[in-house]
């Protein structure tokens, strides 16, 4: 057996891992350059999975990345000029969050390769209307949202690979607010494969309940 077919390839499952969106690649890579991305991927890999928050220094993702303060507070400030994160300041010491990113996709951003491109997909129209189109082998058109618990139900449904249950996921989004929502679904997503019995849309329907019990 030779080596290249030996040795085994990266395990996602065993929860020591983070992630960032593929869109901040897709959408925001030409801008920030490698360097940008680098320090968007430390202060991902320092987040909190709830909060989406970290309080690194400056000074440790310098020493993390082999790249000059300088460098790092540059690039934190062009990363909070565009939208990725907010930075706010308690008792000297820096705090990080990462944001929602913005909603306006289109076909054609830039290094986006069509073959790759997500069955849903976030277009934007003339009237400024969010659409989310599903393109389904199996349908035989078109579906479109526009109502803003609509693009979340089908947020959800997208990530938890799920559209079946875009139905119960609609009627979350019209009885939960959105920030328990997505939290529970950052929960959800930081749970490793082999420590979820039924499924992640079985954890997030229980999570969900739980958390609204505590909350009531």
């Amino acid at each position: 057996m030779t080596e290249e077919k030996s040795t085994p390839v990266r395990n996602l499952k065993d929860g020591d891992w983070y992630w960032i969106h593929r869109k901040v690649l897709q959408l925001y890579g030409k801008k920030l350059r490698s360097l940008g991305i680098a320090v968007y991927s430390a202060l991902a890999c320092f987040a909190d999975s709830g909060t989406q928050s970290c309080f690194p220094s400056r000074n440790a993702i310098a020493k993390l990345l082999g790249v000059s303060q300088r460098t790092v507070t540059r690039k934190i400030r062009l990363l909070k000029q565009i939208g990725l994160i907010r930075v706010t300041k308690v008792k000297g010491f820096y705090r990080y969050f990462l944001l929602k990113l913005p909603q306006e996709w289109t076909e054609g951003t830039p290094g986006v390769d069509s073959r790759d491109s997500p069955d849903w997909t976030r277009v934007s129209t003339s009237n400024n209307n969010q659409l989310i189109k599903i393109n389904n082998n199996n349908d035989t058109g078109t579906i479109k949202f526009k109502k803003r618990d609509e693009l979340l139900a089908a947020e959800l449904a997208e990530a938890l690979n799920d559209r079946k249950g875009f139905n119960l996921y609609l009627a979350y989004t019209r009885k939960y607010p959105e920030s328990l929502l997505r939290r529970t679904l950052s929960e959800v997503k930081a749970v490793p494969e082999e420590k979820i019995k039924k499924g992640r849309p079985a954890l997030l329907n229980h999570l969900i309940r739980k958390h609204a019990q505590n909350t009531a």
